[in-house]
């Protein structure tokens, strides 16, 4: 698939996993680190008519890393015109995907929340989940549309560079 073969051409060596969630989302994984628990997805917001290509998804994971702990993983592809807030593309879908982590996650995993939010810092989308997440990293294509959320602090993040895409490809390292 496209989404190993970029991350190979990055440099990336090992075995992964993936798993495609539709709607431009994949999530994969090194299988030597970490072992496939769960998996679902679905629509967390909607396009504004005004620039409309359909509704939008999140995707997640539950991964049991090689020490015991457990990651709950969540990919999101947000709605367009980019930061627009209101109807079913501003906080509704920061708070739809707060609902599938807080349904799908369990207690004492480590939580990550990635992805092409198409909404810059100052949205109403970003700014919701920053009130219930950390705020780890963001890009700055496109005014910072790509971003990293967590429960837990990072040890370490940075750029690297477009990774064959239109978008930053972002790097955070957690201590899990």
């Amino acid at each position: 698939s496209r989404i190993l073969g970029d991350a190979q051409a990055q440099g990336l060596g090992g075995s992964y996993a993936l798993v495609s969630g539709g709607r431009a989302l994949a999530i994969a994984w090194r299988k030597s680190s970490f072992t496939w628990l769960a998996e679902g997805k679905g629509d967390v917001g909607e396009d504004h008519q005004s620039q409309y290509y359909g509704k939008r998804s999140a995707q997640w994971v539950r991964l049991r890393h090689r020490d015991g702990r457990t990651v709950f993983f969540l990919n999101h592809h947000g709605p367009l015109p980019v930061s627009k807030s209101g109807g079913c593309a501003g906080s509704s879908t920061a708070y739809n995907i707060l609902k599938m982590i807080a349904t799908n996650a369990h207690k004492d995993d480590v939580i990550v929340v990635v992805g092409d939010f198409n909404a810059q810092g100052h949205s109403s989308r970003v700014q919701a989940l920053k009130g219930y997440l950390n705020h780890v990293y963001s890009g700055t294509s496109m005014g910072g549309v790509d971003h990293i959320f967590s429960n837990c602090d990072a040890v370490g993040h940075h750029k690297l560079g477009k990774g064959g895409s239109d978008h930053d490809a972002l790097n955070a390292v957690f201590r899990i």
